[in-house]
């Protein structure tokens, strides 16, 4: 059986996280607005993906819209990643986005 491997692909990505709030709000861009028009919503420690040692008791979710039209929740914790499709984006849990993507240097 012939053995094959997936191809490295560059990608941009941000995590959803307190920290990192400004950078989401610049990746997402006029999408955050579209897919939250009451905002973004605090969530309990227990929905959470990862807490990313960031103190509660609240944290983070949001909503983005995919490629096939869906909404899709973004929990504190989750990467989002763009779709080739603009205003399009899908969350990838903590530890997929570990096993999958590795920090690109240089």
């Amino acid at each position: 059986m012939a053995r094959y491997r997936k191809r490295p692909v560059e990608i941009e990505a941000v995590q959803l996280r307190w920290t990192q709030w400004n950078e989401v709000c610049e990746f997402l861009g006029d999408a955050l607005t579209a897919e939250n028009s009451d905002g973004a919503w605090e969530i309990p420690a227990a929905e959470a993906s990862d807490t990313c040692g960031e103190e509660g008791p609240n944290y983070i979710a949001l909503n983005v819209r995919t490629t096939h039209g869906e909404i899709a929740i973004v929990r504190h914790g989750d990467w989002i990643v763009p779709e080739a499709e603009p205003g399009r984006f899908y969350p990838v849990k903590p530890d997929i986005f570990a096993a999958t993507y590795e920090a690109v240097t240089g």
